[in-house]
């Protein structure tokens, strides 16, 4: 009897060691929905997105916003967040797949994590961020961007808007799936 409870409490603590060992599949605020590729191009675009700026992809899902920043604008470097660990396969996948010089692909990072608990020193060297996030998540974001992002930074949200931050432009694009709205700010200048 003891052999057998002592076998049973071994493989019980081995089941915990595994379960332990697995990542915790984090509460998400956000179902992952894929940016349309002519809202991703629309969005860069109105974003002025240019070679050597840096961009900054929150929530970034299967990271074709920033892989297209890098390959197709010629951004200098190019980084995605993102809560969801199966996001960053897709974005691993993807990156696979572009068909990136080897030069690009050093220029693009993903990384996993939570973009409400990024900080203003996160941003110092950011010029142009993009987001397809909650209104409720951009308006909590919002104060981190104005306090980090340098004068003359662009934040481009895709169909979301601000509730206290009165968009530079909006423009509306035509896509096979429906009409996409693209909101574009600009960092003022510091008085």
């Amino acid at each position: 009897m003891r052999t057998l409870f002592a076998a049973t409490l071994g493989l019980a603590m081995i089941a915990g060691l595994l379960v332990a060992d697995e990542p915790e599949k984090p509460k998400l605020d956000i179902r992952y929905v894929p940016t349309h590729p002519k809202a991703v191009e629309a969005m860069l675009k109105l974003a002025g997105v240019k070679e050597g700026d840096t961009v900054c992809d929150l929530g970034c899902g299967d990271g074709r916003i920033v892989i297209a920043a890098v390959k197709d604008f010629k951004a200098k470097k190019g980084i995605g967040y993102d809560l969801d660990p199966d996001r960053l396969k897709d974005c691993k996948v993807n990156l696979e797949s572009a068909k990136l010089t080897a030069e690009q692909e050093k220029a693009i990072t993903f990384k996993l994590g939570n973009v409400l608990k990024l900080t203003p020193d996160d941003f110092k060297d950011i010029d142009v961020v993009t987001l397809y996030l909650l209104p409720s998540i951009n308006d909590k974001l919002q104060p981190v961007l104005k306090k980090g992002l340098k004068p003359g930074a662009r934040v481009v949200s895709h169909d979301f808007s601000m509730t206290d931050w009165k968009e530079d432009k909006m423009i509306k694009v035509d896509a096979p799936d429906r009409t996409h709205s693209v909101y574009l700010w600009t960092i003022p200048a510091k008085n």
